[in-house]
């Protein structure tokens, strides 16, 4: 799957980048339908999802709904995930990583952890 272009027909981004900062490890997201009135992105390998929520932000769902990251200085309340820092955990685990959006097309054969 390649991400073909950044905007559709819509206008609307067609996908998001999270680059981990320790150690570079990318994941792809693409555009996968509305949530809330918003878009919403789901990760290429995993059923985990980028949505903005109500009342809370956009933030990185697992596929049961928990939040699992989220951006680090703001709650993100605009119409697409805010680009800059976002704060991961899973069990014991918490990684920083920064959300970019891509301005090339990008391959979605992003690692799973």
């Amino acid at each position: 799957m390649i991400l073909a272009e950044l905007a559709a027909e819509d206008g609307l981004m067609q996908g998001i980048r999270f680059v981990r900062r320790v150690d570079g490890l990318t994941y792809e997201f693409v555009r996968d339908g509305d949530a809330h009135g918003y878009p919403s992105y789901k990760r290429v390998d995993l059923d985990i999802r980028c949505l903005r929520l109500p009342d809370f932000g956009w933030a990185v769902c697992t596929s049961d709904g928990a939040v699992s990251s989220r951006p680090f200085d703001d709650a993100g309340r605009g119409a697409f995930p805010p680009e800059g820092v976002w704060v991961s955990f899973k069990g014991d685990r918490s990684f920083v990583y920064d959300l970019v959006y891509p301005t090339a097309p990008v391959a979605a054969d992003a690692e799973g952890t």
